[in-house]
């Protein structure tokens, strides 16, 4: 998929990883929370159901107690290769009201290993700045580091 202009895109090839790895550990919640956002933030009450218009949600927390609820729907799911999300709805299609992102994360087989991508689309050009401010490149890249190493022990 190519990144259009609201886009921010980030791949990486993993070498030492299956797909089979890497899907349990988006899937599993308790998995998840190991890698979800960068250290020293932690993930907590994870619940994902794999299923269009199931939930996405879990409670992001930071060094210094800070809570932020990050409560969506998965829009889509082919098992072992694609989830797309997003935060206009929550669980059942139920809108939000507000939107900032749809994810699409893709994994397929490569000569090389595994790709693992991430495209995170976005409304507006300011939103698309936004995520970038907050340090979207560097963070999913902290981020597919942990999947990594936590996807190897699996």
């Amino acid at each position: 998929m190519k990144p259009e202009a609201n886009d921010l895109y980030i791949s990486r090839m993993m070498k030492n990883v299956t797909r089979d790895q890497l899907w349990k550990a988006w899937t599993d919640p308790d998995i998840l929370a190991k890698w979800w956002c960068p250290k020293p933030w932690t993930v907590k009450d994870v619940n994902i159901e794999l299923r269009p218009g199931g939930a996405s949600e879990m409670v992001m927390c930071g060094p210094n107690g800070e809570e932020m609820p990050q409560n969506g729907c998965i829009v889509y799911v082919k098992e072992k290769e694609c989830i797309v999300f997003t935060d206009c709805m929550e669980k059942d299609w139920r809108p939000t009201g507000s939107s900032f992102m749809t994810a699409i994360i893709t994994i397929k087989d490569c000569p090389q290993g595994v790709e693992y991508s991430a495209t995170v689309k976005h409304k507006n050009a300011e939103d698309k700045k936004q995520h970038e401010e907050m340090g979207f490149h560097d963070g999913w890249g902290k981020v597919f580091e942990q999947l990594d190493e936590i996807a190897q022990g699996l």
